[in-house]
């Protein structure tokens, strides 16, 4: 009956799909009706020209159920290209041409469609896809950055307690000088009024001012150990905020030189010696995942400390490969830093200045050999 449900219907959605994939489809409804529509015309025709008039046609019984038919098809068809979002046909007949050329156009416009929303989806993934690596990156820089945060707080709180113990030892020792200038004096005293004072008791004097001198020598090495603890703490510059204002503007500066061409960096070396009155005066060579100097390199640096003058500083930078990971790599570069710094601080004079930083891994000494990164560059920076 034309009131039933085709049995392609359900299958209209599968059909579109497969046309805009390039699959061969099935044939369209619209095409199907022009079928219907054409057959149906035939067989008007032929009963016309079998008959030889139109008076000679069939029964009007005939006619209308035919017409009914059409126009059942016809409807079926529009209610088709409705739900499609497409313009119903109007009008109780059309040439095939025009049937033919509607569905190409609104089969062009379908595959236009989907190839606008495949490009949409190719790009909306390419977006997710940039965000999503974004968000990876963000996260390492976060893990990063809280390790060193937590690294910092330790050594901050270690130097907070290595000075508050340097206090309490200092006032120990105060307290101890004092008890041994009044038992010397006391002893004094004693031998001044000699008839006055047994020898039992000048022996107990005696022995408190020994045992006093002895604490007054412990306490003195304690504070000396704890300074020095202390002056390798000062030492070394975890950021550029910790650094000497002398070092601060060469360390900018060598931080800006990474992935610049070789012909580059060595223009900006040369333009540092000018500008900023520095220049490398030795680097120190390390073994792979080693911070220790060498034997030469000990010497080397004992002899270039006795040719500064006082008030210039001595920078030691610290670079590692980049072979290993950027974190281990960051604690190798500023381990090399701080023993080329800890040597320069044991030899040089009091009026001379010395710090460690380190600019972790590079491969800008040779981004084809990785052991040539590996290294300490001794920076003289003269006062101003």
């Amino acid at each position: 009956m034309p009131d039933e449900k085709s049995p392609n219907q359900e299958q209209e959605p599968v059909e579109t799909e497969a046309r805009i994939s390039g699959s061969k489809p099935s044939l369209p409804p619209a095409v199907a009706l022009a079928f219907v529509i054409i057959a149906l015309l035939g067989v008007l025709i032929v009963m016309v020209l079998k008959n030889g008039s139109w008076r000679s046609t069939p029964s009007d019984a005939d006619v209308s159920a035919l017409q009914a038919e059409a126009n059942a098809l016809r409807s079926e068809y529009n209610r088709e290209r409705v739900a499609m979002g497409l313009r119903p046909v109007e009008g109780d007949s059309e040439a095939i041409e025009e049937v033919a050329g509607r569905v190409k156009k609104d089969a062009d416009t379908l595959v236009a469609l989907a190839t606008s929303y495949q490009r949409m989806l190719a790009e909306k993934d390419s977006e997710l896809t940039a965000r999503n690596a974004e968000i990876l990156r963000f996260e390492r820089l976060r893990q990063s950055l809280s390790a060193e945060i937590t690294r910092l707080q330790g050594e901050l709180q270690r130097s907070m307690v290595n000075g508050s113990d340097n206090d309490l030892i200092r006032c120990d020792l105060a307290d101890l000088k004092a008890q041994r200038d009044a038992l010397a004096a006391e002893l004094n005293e004693a031998r001044q009024k000699n008839s006055g004072v047994s020898a039992e008791d000048y022996a107990d004097l005696k022995r408190q001012l020994e045992e006093t001198q002895r604490a007054k020598e412990f306490f003195e090495a304690r504070v000396q150990e704890l300074e020095g603890d202390l002056s390798k703490a000062k030492l070394f510059a975890s950021s550029e905020n910790e650094l000497l204002p002398a070092a601060v503007e060469l360390f900018r500066s060598l931080r800006k030189l990474e992935n610049l061409p070789d012909s580059e960096i060595s223009s900006a070396y040369s333009s540092l010696a000018v500008a900023l009155g520095a220049d490398v005066l030795k680097t120190l060579n390390f073994a792979t995942g080693s911070s220790a100097l060498a034997a030469a390199d000990d010497e080397a640096v004992r002899n270039l400390v006795a040719e500064i003058p006082d008030g210039d500083l001595l920078l030691a930078i610290g670079y590692a490969s980049e072979t290993g990971s950027v974190d281990s790599n960051r604690t190798l570069s500023s381990d090399r830093a701080t023993a080329a710094a800890q040597l320069i601080s044991s030899v040089k004079r009091p009026g001379q200045l010395t710090q460690a930083v380190y600019l972790g891994q590079t491969d800008r000494f040779s981004s084809r050999i990785p052991e040539r990164n590996q290294l300490v560059e001794i920076w003289h920076i003269r006062g101003k």
